[in-house]
């Protein structure tokens, strides 16, 4: 069965956020263009690896010197889409000729398991270099926005203390290392 795809070409915006208080936190992008807008969350992972993959590739990958001009792979949609879900897959490529990169991500709760359910949704989208290196810097500084880590464990402290297996888990407070 064919994927429900929303393809929402070339972005105006892509955000990269955070919601909520450390250890409690979700992870979202949120994407616009004139073909629609969607909102894509994800886990603290996916936003790690989406920001650390664009950053490596800008760091070791020159752009072209003459870029050929971006057509999106899927014709527009008749009206602009609109899509907001928790991402089970995602992927990002790169265009060597164009220097657009494209990120698609997968809705777990629309995947077909027989013939009478919807097909997977699917929105993808692309972006430029320059968009590509605000989204790295974004994703990578609200992934790093989490729980302090424990000294001696290196697990997150929770902000009612923190029980660290080094201790046996007699210490639940900070500690002063000399």
């Amino acid at each position: 069965m064919e994927d429900d795809r929303l393809d929402l070409g070339l972005v105006d915006t892509v955000e990269a956020t955070d919601v909520g208080e450390p250890g409690q936190r979700t992870f979202k992008i949120t994407v616009a263009s004139p073909r629609g807008e969607a909102v894509i969350w994800m886990e603290k992972e996916q936003m790690f690896q989406i920001g650390l993959a664009i950053k490596q590739f800008i760091t070791v990958e020159e752009p072209p010197s003459s870029p050929t001009p971006y057509e999106p792979e899927y014709p527009a949609p008749p009206t602009p889409g609109k899509s907001e879900f928790k991402a089970s897959e995602m992927r990002i490529r790169h265009d060597l000729r164009s220097d657009v990169f494209t990120v698609e991500a997968t809705d777990p709760d629309s995947e077909a398991e027989d013939d009478n359910e919807e097909p997977a949704t699917t929105v993808q989208f692309s972006f430029t270099r320059e968009v590509a290196t605000g989204l790295s810097e974004a994703a990578l500084e609200a992934v790093s926005k989490g729980r302090p880590r424990c000294e001696l464990c290196g697990g997150p402290k929770d902000p009612g203390g923190h029980v660290c297996p080094k201790t046996n888990g007699h210490h639940k407070g900070d500690f002063e290392l000399a």
